[in-house]
């Protein structure tokens, strides 16, 4: 059960994000009022990124509480991940995707390094799978508000 906890995480991701207005994360920009244009584009609200990582932040701290450190700096560092993520998807969604990609096991390496602990190599790639898709997620619901609002 405990392994496949984190594997849920992109539902509650989708779930979330698709659960922020629209006005929070997609912003207009107009060149022309008659007639109107206007392009638009991702914006992030704090309450987005809020939306984003509240899942990883509980169970980091939730992990943290129950003295499982080695899950936490997981849990941890995929949250970071998914954010670096979100964050670069308003300057290019191949590069968000790249940085997510790389970010997942760097982290954990470095975590594991400072921290000195050793997580189980199932584990580890169970929480990078779960970083990938939860971006992937929020990545989705993005892309669906810019479309609804064109």
């Amino acid at each position: 059960m405990k392994r496949l906890l984190p594997l849920s995480i992109p539902f509650v991701e989708f779930a979330l994000a698709f659960a922020v207005p629209r006005e929070n994360y997609v912003k207009a920009v107009c060149w022309s009022r008659n007639p109107p244009a206007c392009s638009f584009e991702f914006s992030p609200s704090p309450i987005f990124f809020l939306a984003v990582a509240l899942p990883f932040l509980i169970l980091t701290v939730y992990f943290l509480w129950r003295k499982r450190r080695e899950i936490a700096l997981l849990s941890g560092s995929a949250g970071i991940v998914v954010l670096a993520g979100t964050a670069l998807l308003t300057f290019d969604e191949g590069i968000a995707l790249l940085t997510v990609l790389l970010l997942a096991p760097l982290l954990q390496w470095a975590g594991e390094k400072v921290l000195e602990i050793q997580p189980d190599k199932n584990e580890e790639i169970i929480w990078t799978i779960s970083a990938v898709l939860s971006f992937l997620a929020v990545w989705i619901v993005v892309r669906m508000g810019l479309a609804v609002s064109v």
